[in-house]
Order: C-alpha cells, then sequence, then structure tokens
C-alpha cells in the first residue's frame, strides 16, 4: 500500500508516520506539508526500512496536490489549521485551507484513483450542544470558524463517495491529548501539561469542573486511522473519543504528577466550553476498542519538561 499523509508533520501526522514503518504492507510513505508551523524535528530519524518520499507544498496549491496523490492508494488528510481559538480572526484563511484545501486534495484523489480517504473532522462541530450527541444529532452549533469548516468539510467528503466514487469516511475526533515529536499544545490537555511543568497555575472556568467533554488519545487517534483502512461504510462518519473526561479528572490527573500545581478558577466563559458528552458506540459496534491512558499520558508529556526546575522562582 503507498499511503499519503498530508499535514504529516504535524501532532497526528509526525506519529502516524512513524507506525507505518512497522508494517509489512506498507510501501509508500508520502508526506505534504506547507511546514507553516516549522516543524523540521518531524523529518528527524525518519525508520530506514521504508521509503518516504516529502512534498514541500500547500493544500491550496491544486498543482501540489495532484503530484501528491498520484499512484497513492490511500489518503490521509491531517491538513489543517487546528488551533480553534486563533482562527476567530482568521475566518476567511481557515476556510480556504480547512474547507477549499480539503476539496482539492479530494478531488485530486478522485481523479487519481485513490481507494479510500481518510477525513479527520473534530466533536467541536456539535458546538454549543448539550447533553447527549451522536453521529445523528442534526442540532450543530459549531462556535469557532475551525469547527465550521470542518463542518462544512465534513459533508462534503461524505457526498464524495457518491458523486466522485472515491471511499471515504469521516471521524468526527475528541480533543487530542498525548506526544509526538511533531506535539503541539495548544489543545487543553497538553497546554496544562505544559502549564503545570512551568509551574504556572492552570486555569479553568468554574462550570466546566464537572462537565464532560470528549478526549482522544493520540494512540487512540492512530490506532482509529489504521482501523478505518479497511473498516466503516464509505460515505459514513464516526465518533472517536478514547472516553468523556471531566475537566476535574484531568486537573487531578496533572495534579498526581505535579502535585505543586495551583489550579485558578474562573467565571469567565472561554471559546466551545458548553458541556456534552459524546457517544461513541457506532464505532465500537465495528470492534474498534479505545485503549487510551490519560493518566499515563499525562505523566509522559510531564517526563519530557522533567529537567525545567521552576518551584522556586515565585512565578
Amino acid at each position: 500500500m503507498k499511503v499519503l499523509v498530508t499535514g504529516g508533520l504535524g501532532h497526528i501526522g509526525s506519529k502516524l508516520i512513524r507506525e507505518y514503518a512497522k508494517r509489512d504492507d506498507v510501501e509508500l510513505v508520502r508526506v505534504l506539508d506547507n511546514f507553516f508551523v516549522q516543524r523540521y524535528c518531524s523529518l528527524f530519524d525518519l525508520p530506514l526500512n521504508k521509503k518516504y518520499e516529502f512534498i514541500g507544498g500547500d493544500i491550496k496549491n491544486k498543482e501540489d496536490v495532484e503530484k501528491a496523490v498520484k499512484d497513492i492508494d490511500l489518503v490521509v488528510h491531517l491538513a489543517a489549521i487546528t488551533d480553534a481559538p486563533s482562527t476567530i480572526n482568521n475566518e476567511e484563511e481557515t476556510f480556504r485551507v480547512n474547507l477549499e484545501g480539503t476539496k482539492n486534495v479530494l478531488e485530486a484523489s478522485a481523479k487519481a484513483g485513490v481507494k479510500r480517504f481518510l477525513f479527520p473532522s473534530t466533536t467541536s462541530v456539535y458546538g454549543e450542544a448539550e447533553g447527549v450527541v451522536d453521529e445523528k444529532t442534526i442540532d450543530l452549533k459549531p462556535a469557532s470558524p475551525y469547527a465550521k469548516a470542518k463542518l462544512e468539510a465534513e459533508s462534503f467528503v461524505k457526498n464524495a463517495y457518491k458523486e466522485l466514487g472515491i471511499e471515504t469516511i469521516v471521524l468526527r475526533k475528541g480533543t487530542i491529548f498525548g506526544t509526538s515529536i511533531g506535539m503541539r499544545f495548544h489543545t487543553a490537555v497538553n497546554k496544562f501539561c505544559y502549564l503545570a511543568a512551568m509551574n504556572k497555575p492552570l486555569t479553568v472556568w468554574d462550570s466546566a469542573l464537572e462537565s464532560k467533554r470528549p478526549y482522544l488519545s493520540l494512540d487512540d487517534d492512530i490506532k482509529a486511522l489504521q482501523f478505518f483502512e479497511k473498516n466503516g461504510s464509505p460515505g459514513e462518519l464516526y465518533n472517536v473519543l478514547t472516553k468523556n473526561y471531566t475537566m476535574h479528572e484531568i486537573i487531578d490527573a496533572i495534579k498526581k504528577h505535579a502535585p505543586e500545581t495551583n489550579i485558578t478558577i474562573t467565571k469567565s466563559p472561554i471559546l466551545n466550553q458548553k458541556p456534552y458528552h459524546v457517544d461513541d458506540r457506532k464505532i465500537k459496534e465495528l470492534g474498534f476498542v479505545p485503549e487510551g491512558n490519560l493518566d499515563e499520558d499525562i505523566g509522559k508529556t510531564l517526563r519530557l519538561f522533567k529537567a525545567i526546575q521552576n518551584s522556586n522562582l515565585g512565578i
């Protein structure tokens, strides 16, 4: 199998492209990335037992995309602007990348004869929903341009199965946590780990402490992407998460490994903070079993910063 990973230098992609090296059935791993976040380190020390190709290009550029999808069997389309709060003041570019860029990659993939196209979306599309939500929930209220663009892209990707003849799967994923060589720190758990490691307080909205939200370990994410290479009905979407955690559970796990961490409770609302519980029975009925461990991943993340000793600085 020949695989293309767009955005392959990012948090998820940098680990995924290494996981493919463990598989005998993967012949080629091709990466398309525009270096927007300068993660050159994601190309360091790739396993030598697999053929890797790298294209420094942009999903907004059709020529780059056409080159990238040539002779490819599977596309994992990770390339996107992913920092939701930053997209509030950058809506036009967010839609150019997350929606129009997705269309470019999908249309080129169909034309090139790609067998299957995996599109990671986000449970943020549920937005201001409350209570239990699943794939059949229609009252979607995405709060950020990031989530709005992902929701529009979902429709295009699902329809492409019938209209373009390419097998497509949409993965509505919980908030990512866990370590990789290209990891990012603007998602909740990883950001809190960084702040705890720097001896800075964690600021939490008071009503969020006991509210459950969907989270996904990076290991479960990688596992799900590989699971959907052969499983799942084309043209369908699936919620993918490790577990619905409360902020209290996350804080307790952090304090277990960094007991001196201070918590600041605020009444000021922050983006997309209403509670909801995501139902993932649909993917589990296919046989997928999440195995991620919040406590272990938080411990691994904090150990990355173990040489930093800020506790006596009074900051």
